[in-house]
């Protein structure tokens, strides 16, 4: 049974109706999230860990664990990480003997449409089958938004400020917003203090030069880099910033298509881009095409690309390069 990610969140019950659960993909925030919460409604149950490695040498443990019921404890939830279809045969046998007392969580990366175990668990009914996809700024919102349901003061600015500072991780998203369900309680939120227990990352001389990088402020952008210090732990932070950037940019040429009013487009995108922001993003729009921004967002993927595979590069010389290599594409003519 195909199940959706989103409403086993919002309600974790759902699984209890499954003798087994697969939840496959590359999100494994998803993953841990829903994986904690079982474990936090079931905290007097026995919980087992099983990986794939380990069961291949001993494939008989798995149906032994399954079938084998102890006096003093009889519920008890497997955990089965890493697992592809090298354990289908096992895996299925095992299922087909599984008493009420036991419940399975099956933890697997990317598995195609012809995976004979995603296949297994969306044809069955009695088992359960999530994809844990991506997230995009849309998905961490409405997480956010749902996480912090309970706190007063939660804005679309403060929203944006979580992911923003995450990298568009959910695993570090999910731990910043125990950090502020921890000290604000029942208290009202708060933009500045959430900036100081989060330690966000904000680093306004590179904000300035993002903004007149996508202007084509040239003399800025000069004044600007040399006054830059590129902090090697935050290279991927920069990168992140300036690639947001770019698909906000993106997401309101494509819908401004047929609007034919960049106004009217800056508003149509969610999350709301905060009102302050809007001449910046107006005058960015105006410099550049969607043809220079799709080359932006090329550029900056090879940047990234250049400073994974060589771990000696200057960090410095790199981002410093990009950010003029995009200064002069923004004034180029064609």
């Amino acid at each position: 049974m195909i199940l959706k990610s989103y409403i086993v969140e919002q309600n974790i019950n759902i699984l209890s109706t499954y003798k087994a659960v697969l939840l496959y993909g590359e999100n494994n925030g998803i993953k841990e999230d829903i994986k904690n919460e079982v474990k936090k409604r079931n905290g007097d149950i026995k919980v087992i860990n099983f990986f794939q490695e380990d069961l291949i040498k001993a494939r008989d443990v798995l149906c032994h664990e399954v079938n084998n019921r102890s006096l003093f404890q009889d519920r008890k939830i497997l955990f089965l990480h890493e697992i592809t279809d090298k354990l289908f045969e096992t895996i299925s046998e095992c299922l087909s003997n599984i008493s009420d007392e036991t419940k399975i969580f099956i933890f697997a990366n990317l598995l195609d449409k012809k995976s004979k175990i995603r296949s297994f668990f969306e044809k069955e009914k009695t088992l359960g089958a999530i994809a844990c996809y991506q997230d995009n700024e849309r998905t961490l919102s409405e997480y956010i938004r749902f996480k912090l349901k309970n706190i007063t003061g939660l804005s679309q600015e403060i929203i944006n400020l979580i992911i923003n500072n995450s990298n568009m991780d959910r695993k570090i998203i999910s731990a910043e917003i125990l950090k502020v369900q921890t000290y604000f309680g029942a208290q009202k939120l708060n933009k500045d203090k959430i900036k100081e227990i989060l330690n966000v990352k904000t680093n306004i001389k590179f904000e300035q030069i993002r903004d007149a990088t996508l202007m084509g402020n040239k003399s800025l952008v000069n004044s600007l880099i040399g006054e830059m210090d590129i902090v090697k732990e935050d290279t991927y932070f920069y990168l992140n910033q300036m690639n947001l950037r770019v698909n906000k940019l993106l997401e309101v040429k494509q819908i401004n298509v047929n609007l034919k009013d960049l106004n009217l487009a800056i508003d149509e995108i969610k999350p709301k881009i905060f009102w302050k922001d809007k001449p910046i993003y107006l005058e960015q729009l105006k410099k550049i095409n969607l043809n220079k921004l799709q080359q932006i967002l090329e550029e900056i993927g090879n940047a990234e690309i250049t400073l994974k595979k060589n771990s000696k590069i200057d960090n410095d010389t790199v981002i410093k390069n990009l950010i003029i290599n995009i200064c002069c594409k923004v004034t180029s003519v064609s």
